[in-house]
């Protein structure tokens, strides 16, 4: 077993190869991109985010953000989610961009006349191909749990500069914010 010393190095050493991998990610993006998903998220009767695993708990951070902006957010598969409907938006987060799951709920947003983002890795997958507008955050690790926790952190980096293009639209207020903020804990 190593030493703490070397294993402290080790964990600090991936630590910093996932950070330099993410910051790399980010400057790929293209933020005109990001750009239309805070414009089109307040034009939206409601906003429904959804994606799998990882990707959901993202998504889930999202929609808590938007409800902290005072915008209506909902996550689909919820039994308190209304039905979706034309004039309202999904947002789909999935890093390969095939995921089963959020492909059905992306083609239904549609039949239902619902706008509908991808945040992917991968521009020609089927939630690419399905989408009204693609957020594409390119990442470059071979290894696909490597590469989707890329993806992931910058995708949450993404959406939470997305909150605050919308917190400054708005004039969130620390008070209108705390308003809103989880108080039943």
């Amino acid at each position: 077993m190593p030493s703490d010393k070397h294993a402290a190095e080790a964990v600090k050493k991936a630590g910093q190869a996932m950070l330099d991998q993410i910051q790399a990610a980010m400057h790929k993006v293209d933020w005109n991109s990001i750009l239309t998903l805070a414009d089109e998220v307040p034009q939206a009767n409601r906003t429904f985010v959804t994606g799998a695993g990882r990707s959901g708990l993202v998504a889930r951070m999202f929609g808590m953000r938007l409800m902290h902006a005072g915008l209506t957010a909902h996550i689909p598969g919820e039994t308190i989610t209304p039905a979706a409907a034309e004039g309202d938006l999904l947002v789909a987060i999935s890093c390969t961009g095939s995921t089963g799951y959020t492909d059905y709920l992306v083609r239904r947003a549609r039949q239902l006349g619902a706008k509908v983002i991808v945040l992917t890795s991968d521009g020609d997958s089927p939630l690419a191909s399905d989408a009204d507008h693609v957020i594409l955050i390119p990442t470059a690790a071979d290894d696909i749990v490597l590469r989707a926790a890329v993806f992931e952190h910058a995708a949450s980096l993404c959406l939470d500069a997305v909150f605050n293009v919308l917190s400054e639209r708005f004039q969130v207020d620390a008070k209108a914010f705390q308003s809103r903020h989880a108080n039943l804990e």
